[in-house]
């Protein structure tokens, strides 16, 4: 792990760009690097190999760089440089980096493989470009100050501590939160602040001009390679990509820990890296809850098969106290109550080992999250099905309902309330793929808002509906603009944002194979069929571990989901939503409806499934305020 911040403007006192580094302490287990050329001022938290290799400088001193982030193709890089009579005079990445651009100008992210931000200033052409890596799995924010400074970091609590930065709510992104449990970028929660897109650049001169413009995009890529034939090459390819990114993600740890979830794409890993086992063994870890022992077993039993190391971490309702510090990690608050075992992860698995290799992501690129395989197959519904469908979920009882949906709680009747909705936006083909996944997905719908919201927030409401980015979905079959809407509006915001912050939460060092860019490429070209066929996705992630280890289980999301109930109703979390969602709290703000969220804190021991979700949201958002707007020195930090 490793951040970066700084600000190009009127020089502030040493303390302030300090203070910005200082704030990502957490993330870098190394030193501290400055760079100092008035009206640039930049900084970095390095790792330990790359602390006093940075800035890197070219040999006329015209050319700095500071670099954030993991470069797996180093080596390859480094001896292609070689080749062209181009020699490195360290082991740093921030000089690698610095030859590319020499070599190649603006252009050298697309020689990049990994996690990165990095920032170069060209002082010959009076300008500075940062670029993030293309899948967005380092973070970036940046802000314009009233006085007209640029000011940016890999984290909020960094940007803040440049005085010209205030913390001023967002409103258009806290009713995008209410709707997906994150707020999608390119905004923030903070008034003015933005996030730098994924496989983006933003070039900034002393002119104040900023451009921001992509150097990767999706689409290139959304077409099959005509020179493979069939799924058997298709897969052959797939096969050898995933075990070359596993590699590249394994490089460099003598002692890696394997998150071993039951799913598929985490068992490929272990399996691949068990084939040429370390003479150390290899630790394989899984997050169960208190009182779910049927949870684990699938997991232990890959673990004893695949011959790893193997340790459980029981999450138990008391670690929902880690909340208010997950949420000054988060920087922006998340509605999904696994963080608490995300965070436990990290923790544990983190001491002693070198590092974490994850599966995230493998689900939102090919069609393996829940909402995904449920809003497909409920998309290809007949009519007639439909209707009999929604008769049904008035009709049967609840535990039956119950036993059908996979969902973390109980179909009380707001569910299915919520389910009938759902089913009748699917019907409507006139309604955008936005409208209709929003409306599947959603914490709290319009209706839900409509009664919720003051009239501060009501004019705000369903304002992140842009119709641009909807039409830019229009892809050629349903898949392949489902994916194109997770890119957009899930991945980098919800599902990396995540496991970045959390990992950076414990200074833990973080690898994600499925974000390779090379990986990813090739997934997105190959055909729709390959990605999701028979009601489930991830198909040539199963077909892969059926080669390398036939017959291993697969966990259920069942089972590994949070027991929402049992951890929302335990005394210290009812103590925590009483406090945070008070009346007197709630009038405070002056943004909701406090007869609405008593109603909702309310039920929320009952265990509807929507009920718990919309608490929860709550409760996360209103300590997203105590920790970054009112700046309550008894919450972290």
């Amino acid at each position: 792990m490793a951040g970066i911040a700084g600000y190009f403007g009127q020089a502030q006192t040493p303390e302030t760009l300090q203070g910005m580094v200082r704030k990502l302490l957490h993330r870098g287990r190394g030193g501290e690097a400055f760079y100092h050329a008035n009206p640039v001022f930049m900084g970095v938290r390095t790792t330990a190999a790359e602390g006093a290799a940075q800035p890197a400088y070219s040999r006329d001193d015209s050319i700095a760089v500071l670099f954030s982030g993991e470069i797996s193709n180093y080596a390859a890089l480094r001896a292609d440089l070689e080749r062209k009579g181009i020699h490195c005079r360290n082991d740093s990445t921030a000089e690698l980096v610095l030859h590319l651009y020499e070599a190649y100008g603006l252009n050298l992210a697309t020689h990049l493989r990994g996690r990165f931000v990095f920032a170069v200033h060209d002082t010959l052409k009076d300008f500075v470009v940062i670029t993030r890596d293309r899948m967005g799995q380092e973070p970036l924010y940046y802000t314009t100050t009233q006085s007209g400074d640029f000011v940016f970091a890999s984290e909020l609590k960094a940007l803040l501590e440049h005085p010209g930065v205030r913390p001023v709510p967002e409103l258009r992104a806290i009713d995008a939160f209410l709707s997906f449990g994150y707020s999608p970028g390119p905004g923030t929660f903070l008034k003015g602040v933005h996030k730098l897109p994924a496989g983006h650049r933003l070039i900034w001169n002393p002119g104040l001009h900023v451009m921001v413009e992509p150097y990767w995009q999706w689409e290139t890529y959304m077409r099959p390679d005509a020179a493979l034939k069939t799924d058997a090459d298709f897969q052959a390819r797939f096969d050898t990509l995933l075990e070359d990114a596993i590699a590249q993600s394994a490089a460099g740890l003598h002692k890696p820990a394997i998150a071993l979830s039951g799913a598929a794409e985490e068992t490929a890993i272990a399996a691949f890296l068990m084939k040429d086992a370390p003479p150390h063994g290899l630790d394989t870890f899984t997050v169960g809850y208190d009182g779910d022992e049927e949870a684990l077993l699938p997991s232990r039993e890959i673990a004893r098969r695949l011959g790893t190391r193997h340790n459980e971490i029981i999450c138990t309702p008391p670690d929902m106290e880690k909340l208010p510090e997950i949420v000054w990690a988060l920087d922006e608050p998340l509605g999904d109550p696994s963080v608490v075992s995300s965070y436990m992860l990290s923790q544990q698995a983190g001491q002693g080992t070198d590092g974490i290799i994850r599966g995230v992501g493998a689900d939102d690129m090919m069609c393996g999250l829940l909402q995904q395989e449920a809003f497909l197959r409920m998309s290809r519904m007949p009519p007639l099905f439909s209707a009999f469908y929604r008769a049904g979920v008035n009709l049967l009882p609840q535990s039956w309902m119950d036993s059908q949906f996979d969902c973390n709680g109980r179909i009380g009747d707001k569910c299915r309330q919520r389910i009938l909705m759902v089913l009748s936006e699917l019907g409507n083909r006139r309604s955008s793929l936005m409208r209709r996944y929003a409306m599947m997905t959603a914490v709290f719908t319009a209706r839900d808002k409509a009664a919720l919201y003051t009239g501060t927030m009501s004019p705000v409401m369903e304002s992140f509906m842009d119709s641009g980015r909807e039409n830019a979905l229009a892809w050629p079959t349903p898949i392949s603009s489902l994916l194109a809407l997770q890119k957009d509006y899930v991945l980098q915001d919800s599902t990396l944002l995540r496991a970045d912050k959390i990992a950076g939460l414990t200074s833990t060092t973080l690898r994600l194979p499925y974000m390779d860019n090379a990986l990813v490429e090739f997934i997105l070209s190959a055909p729709d069929h390959l990605k999701y066929q028979g009601g489930k996705g991830k198909v040539m992630i199963r077909n892969y571990v059926e080669k390398v280890a036939p017959g291993l289980p697969e966990i259920s999301r069942r089972h590994a989901n949070l027991p929402m109930q049992r951890f929302l109703s335990a005394r210290l979390m009812r103590d925590l939503m009483e406090t945070c969602l008070s009346e007197k709290a709630v009038l405070a703000r002056g943004l909701f409806n406090p007869d609405v969220v008593r109603h909702i804190v309310g039920r929320v021991r009952d265990g509807d499934m929507i009920e718990m979700r919309q608490g929860f949201a709550l409760l996360m958002l209103e300590l997203w305020f105590r920790v970054y707007i009112d700046g309550d020195k008894s919450w972290p930090r």
